[in-house]
């Protein structure tokens, strides 16, 4: 079991991926790289509100570690874990039908992978850490109720047997942020709060979609259009870590191993769809850049349970 300095950090992704490592305040166009490196913003008295055991389990963190006060500036991006290396990612999305364009993590960091005792490795990440040159106008926090629900949530669909991110825990402050909670333009003053997130990688459908040529709808394109050379960079990199059944297969050429990845994917997503409808889980945002590669559910924002079955049911959760 791990210490909070020992964790066996080996961040695989920032390593094979290309990183624009020019640290600028404010939100820019990032060309040519599928990670920013960035830092998280500090936070006012940090202190644990939730965790899960079985989720930190999964990067062999000691629970004696939850009492030391340390474990609060750690999870709040107060103090960097030593062999972390914070970074935001970038993709892009169509969202609601249409190509958005450049859109990456406004208030999620990367903070690097843990390779655990079992050989596993697992993509930590926290949720509203602050500003990320994706965020464009926005302060890139989260709030005390939209993280409890992601916590909850995350956890729920967990223990019901439906692929999903892993909450470690979650973190809120004296730090505060103004929201309009129940949309009537009149902004209150609520706690910046934070989730730790854990998963084999965060990856998803919008993390290829910054390769997209200019769309004819919107007329936005992905920042890296054309780039074919990291787009197979990011295709081999994906295949090789997380799609095992593909990678040990023989193939007369790449086209064709890109072409039972775009498979395997589909089926995957597929089955995670089910997976929602046997529990009345509605997403709410299923969009390319919420949709993960490696089919598992990720970013529960608005999102609802069907308690019983209407076709027309939408749900009309939604908490930032």
């Amino acid at each position: 079991m791990a210490t909070l300095e020992t964790l066996n950090f080996n961040n695989l992704a920032l390593c094979s991926l290309p990183v624009d490592k020019e640290v600028k305040k404010g939100s820019r166009r990032i060309e040519g790289a599928c990670f920013v490196l960035t830092k998280p913003t500090p936070v006012s008295n940090p202190r644990t509100v939730a965790h899960s055991p079985s989720a930190l389990s999964l990067l062999d963190l000691k629970m004696s570690e939850l009492s030391r006060p340390e474990f609060e500036h750690y999870m709040s991006g107060n103090r960097l874990l030593p062999g972390s290396q914070s970074a935001a990612h970038c993709y892009c999305g169509h969202q609601c039908g249409y190509f958005s364009g450049q859109l990456g993590d406004g208030a999620a960091m990367y903070l690097g992978e843990v390779l655990n005792s079992r050989g596993k490795r697992w993509e930590v990440q926290l949720k509203g850490a602050g500003q990320t040159p994706f965020s464009n106008s926005k302060d890139g926090r989260k709030v005390l109720r939209s993280s409890i629900r992601e916590f909850l949530c995350s956890e729920a669909m967990h223990h019901l047997g439906i692929p999903t991110t892993r909450a470690g825990c979650c973190v809120t402050s004296d730090t505060m942020v103004e929201r309009d909670k129940y949309h009537t333009g009149t902004a209150v003053k609520e706690r910046a709060s934070l989730v730790l997130r854990i998963a084999p990688t965060f990856l998803r459908f919008g993390s290829f979609e910054i390769f997209k040529a200019s769309d004819p709808l919107t007329g936005y394109q992905g920042p890296s259009t054309g780039n074919i050379g990291i787009l197979h960079k990011l295709l081999d990199y994906t295949i090789n870590n997380f799609f095992p059944q593909i990678r040990t297969q023989e193939f007369q050429n790449c086209e064709d191993c890109y072409l039972a990845f775009y498979k395997e994917v589909v089926l995957l997503t597929a089955c995670l769809v089910a997976d929602w409808q046997s529990v009345g889980f509605c997403h709410g945002v299923a969009n390319t850049d919420n949709t993960s590669i490696i089919g598992i559910t990720m970013d529960y924002g608005p999102f609802g349970f069907m308690d019983y079955y209407d076709p027309s049911y939408i749900s009309q959760s939604h908490a930032t």
